[in-house]
């Protein structure tokens, strides 16, 4: 027979081993299927944000883009890119992208991207980081979207912190 304390240990050490796993499982980098460059977007094409990501300014949620708004300009290659290669591909056999999301709120949280963009003027980098700079995917949130960093913003703004506001 076992001792409490041996018992206690490995429960212990069970209780470690799944906290661990799932500490890891949320800070783990995040890898998505395509190697996508921002910045050749941003600087040679002189696109914005809301170009492919929809809803940006006019909607409660952003869009990952996928095949849809993709296929506008990679229906095919335009260049030797493997990366574009893969993207042709899943475009080809109609396939969606399996983007991985970087960015996101509880689901307790009410957030409207079109009241921050479209009303508040405030640009994407200010949640997102330099995302337009990245000539690779980022592998976690340039920017941690935390309640603190909300309400610090919401102060300097002049804008309520009312719960009920944000809260549901």
């Amino acid at each position: 027979m076992k001792s409490p304390a041996s018992v206690l240990g490995a429960i212990l050490a069970a209780v470690l081993a799944l906290g661990g796993a799932a500490l890891w499982a949320a800070f783990r980098p995040i890898e998505q299927p395509i190697a996508f460059n921002h910045n050749l977007h941003v600087e040679e094409f002189e696109m914005e944000c809301a170009d492919c990501h929809l809803h940006a300014l006019n909607g409660v949620r952003a869009t990952i883009p996928n095949i849809e708004v993709c296929a506008d300009c990679h229906d095919e290659a335009q260049s030797e890119s493997a990366a574009e290669a893969r993207l042709v591909a899943y475009i080809a056999d109609g396939e969606r992208v399996p983007w991985r999301q970087l960015y996101w709120v509880p689901e307790h949280v009410y957030f409207s991207h079109r009241r921050h963009t479209k009303l508040g003027g405030i640009e994407c980098e200010t949640c997102h980081g330099a995302m337009g700079d990245r000539v690779v995917p980022a592998a976690r949130p340039l920017i941690r979207v935390t309640m603190k960093r909300c309400i610090r913003c919401h102060q300097e703004s002049g804008v309520s912190n009312d719960c009920l506001l944000c809260h549901r």
